[in-house]
């Protein structure tokens, strides 16, 4: 391709190549561009790319794109612009010929929900007779095929494992899920990746804003800041659908008043605020069966029923049903599309062992997350049913949420046991001493560092109609650790443990 064709869409940049120059490949890093490519120099979390433009000089690069001019040898083509990040998506999106246009887009983002949202949206999309493509924390997927993202990234830990992958998987994802004939678009916009511009070429037809509660502050400072990023995704949409309910996310319309924006609640009977546009108006049900709840719109009114449980069933629900209402989807479709879903990996997710307690596994990490959980599988529970919770907080993450967590757990829990959980570069023993100090010792509570041991103890030790919730890790496959990432199966670390219990009780 064409440089110049690589620069569509970047208006503000210094061109010292040969705009006719082909470019046979992309690259930002040094050690994997090829002949004739165009290395792009990030200034990254541990390492700055123009730190290594020789390097990619050597291997034969033709060219760099660069936010300084003083790191490119004398002589050496190369194209001046801002910022490389916002600069490698665009080159990225066209490098892959725009994949996103003429695709019906809806955007996620928030603190907690986004993937079970998602999931919701996709399908009900699928239900009105679309193809869609789904980006998320759990997998991409089209058409039931799952579309490799296999790209690491800046802040994430593996492969295709991020919630909005970098420039170069997220536009070739999309672009194979055109080429599989997907029409439709719903992906999870992180705040990373909103605050990196990863998703700048994009121009979603809906932007949702689930909520906004403590995360990621290593990484964004504070909650304003954090705020800031998520809300920036309502500069490119269309049309916003917003959390009515949330303190952070009901201010977006009136920081955005020249965008189209439609309100959901789950709280129907506040009369501090106008009502909202989609509610829950009357909750029918709600238990370990599901929920089921009156959906009123000024266009529709239907019975919503989820076969997924919690409180946050009804906010994800509400949160899809508005977003695909605002797309243009029938209500009808909105119905059979929620009421179809029959759960999301790692999400409140049943462990079946015909045991005498129950096995849930969560992705909640953080303290709204975790009690919520907590708070749903209370309201489930049966009169006597102990609670047991298992859960850890990842290393070289918002140490702040640590002891936040701990408190959390001890109020809402009949037993804590702490673990470790992706501790990576920092001590376990350190990650648990900080949740511990949030925990009313007066508490059952105890510690089991090594988490395969916690949960074989938690298996081995509950009683006939326990609940345990192991919190944390949710779909993820891996444990972290200084030593490097190991394969670790929760659901069937439970299912071994299980088998060991019984095999002593025979």
């Amino acid at each position: 391709m064409r440089l110049s064709d690589l620069l569509e869409n970047l208006y503000d940049f210094e061109l010292r190549a040969d705009p006719s120059m082909n470019v046979s490949q992309i690259s930002s890093d040094s050690r994997s561009i090829l002949k004739n490519g165009l290395f792009i120099a990030i200034d990254g979390t541990h390492h700055d790319g123009h730190d290594f433009i020789s390097d990619a000089v050597k291997n034969g690069a033709a060219a760099a794109l660069v936010s300084r001019r003083d790191s490119v040898p004398e002589g050496f083509p190369y194209v001046l612009v801002p910022d490389t990040r916002v600069a490698e998506a665009y080159v990225w999106d066209n490098w892959y010929g725009h994949p996103t246009k003429n695709m019906k887009v809806v955007a996620v983002t928030g603190t907690n929900g986004k993937t079970s949202t998602v999931f919701m949206l996709k399908s009900i999309f699928e239900k009105a007779g679309h193809r869609v493509g789904m980006i998320t924390t759990v997998r991409a997927e089209v058409g039931g095929r799952v579309i490799g993202t296999f790209g690491g990234s800046s802040v994430s830990d593996a492969a295709g494992a991020m919630t909005t992958p970098d420039p170069e998987y997220l536009y070739g994802t999309a672009f194979a899920m055109k080429q599989a004939g997907a029409d439709v678009l719903v992906f999870e916009a992180s705040s990373h990746a909103l605050s990196l511009h990863k998703t700048d070429p994009i121009t979603p037809d809906v932007a949702v804003f689930t909520n906004l509660s403590e995360e990621h502050l290593d990484y964004h400072g504070t909650m304003e800041n954090y705020f800031r990023a998520k809300s920036s995704l309502a500069e490119k949409a269309k049309v916003l659908v917003v959390n009515a309910d949330d303190a952070y996310m009901s201010g977006i319309p009136e920081l955005y008043p020249n965008k189209e924006a439609i309100t959901y609640s789950a709280n129907a009977e506040n009369r501090t605020r106008p009502p909202a546009d989609v509610t829950a108006l009357r909750i029918i049900r709600h238990g370990v069966a599901g929920v089921e709840y009156i959906c009123f719109s000024k266009d529709a009114v239907f019975t919503v029923r989820s076969k997924i449980p919690g409180n946050f069933t009804v906010y994800n629900s509400l949160a899809a049903i508005t977003a695909a209402l605002a797309a243009g989807v029938g209500a009808e479709h909105a119905r059979d599309g929620i009421a179809s879903l029959t759960g999301v990996d790692g999400r409140l997710e049943a462990v079946p062992l015909g045991a005498p307690f129950t096995v849930f596994i969560d992705y909640a990490h953080t303290p709204d997350a975790l009690e919520n959980l907590l708070r749903t599988v209370r309201e489930m529970r049966e009169p006597g049913q102990k609670i047991t919770l298992l859960f850890g907080c990842g290393g070289d993450r918002d140490r702040s949420k640590r002891r936040k967590m701990g408190a959390v757990a001890s109020a809402l829990a009949d037993l804590v046991i702490v673990t470790s959980d992706n501790s990576r570069s920092e001590d376990a023993d350190a990650i648990i001493t900080e949740i511990v100090s949030g925990i009313d010792k007066e508490k059952p509570h105890c510690v089991i560092r090594d988490r395969r041991e916690a949960i074989e103890y938690a298996v081995m030790t509950a009683e006939a109609g326990d609940v345990l919730l192991l919190a944390g890790k949710g779909h993820e496959k891996y444990e972290i650790t200084r030593d490097g990432k190991k394969p670790f199966d929760e659901a069937q670390t439970v299912r071994s443990a299980f088998e060991k219990r019984k095999n002593k009780e025979r």
